[in-house]
């Protein structure tokens, strides 16, 4: 039991790799209001969030989130893909419906500061994208952050899938699509 009283006390800390290398930062658990096609608040997502800073030697950093271990409950009643102009969707969706979710998002920061230790600054919430981005690259982080300006330079694919027999719709995918813009595939909803 004090073994894992002690692990559980040990704080969550980057492993640094230096100028050039990858640091590894995470878990921080998180949950978060998830949207839809239509702009609506479809779900409510938890899930480890894990960031891969990579200097690319140039004051530039590659950063990859990545979200893992991650669930959503349902908040209904409009599915998240009700507003495709694609076909294999729905339209609505039942409050309290569980599911998985994964997912990732990357992009480039650019800045002149670079505190691996950020997270475990005083103050610091490493719970958010933008507030990893301020605790790790202060505030250039997220003002820099290509996911925070738009589609250009951003790559990001989510996955929501639901066994729950009450769908006629158990698959969705909102994901960058190469270019400039978003894609969506399917839908989460009963009809």
């Amino acid at each position: 039991m004090v073994a894992v009283l002690a692990l559980s006390l040990v704080p969550v800390v980057a492993l640094a790799a230096g100028t050039g290398g990858t640091d590894k930062f995470g878990p921080y658990p998180s949950s978060s209001p998830d949207n839809g096609t239509c702009g609506n608040q479809w779900a409510i997502d938890t899930f480890d969030r894990y960031f891969l800073v990579h200097d690319n030697g140039d004051g530039t950093f590659s950063v990859r989130e990545e979200y893992k271990n991650g669930s959503f409950v349902t908040t209904g009643p409009v599915s998240p893909g009700a507003c495709e102009t694609t076909s294999h969707h729905g339209s609505v969706l039942q409050s309290g419906v569980v599911g998985h979710m994964t997912g990732f998002l990357a992009g480039t920061v650019t800045s002149s500061t670079y505190n691996p230790n950020g997270c475990s600054a005083a103050g610091a919430d490493c719970t958010t994208t933008n507030g990893f981005l301020t605790a790790v690259f202060g505030a250039s982080g997220p003002a820099t952050f290509t996911c925070n300006l738009g589609y250009a330079g951003c790559k990001f694919n989510f996955e929501y899938s639901s066994g729950d027999q009450s769908l006629q719709y158990h698959h969705w995918q909102d994901k960058s699509d190469n270019q400039v813009g978003e894609k969506f595939e399917g839908d989460i909803a009963n009809q």
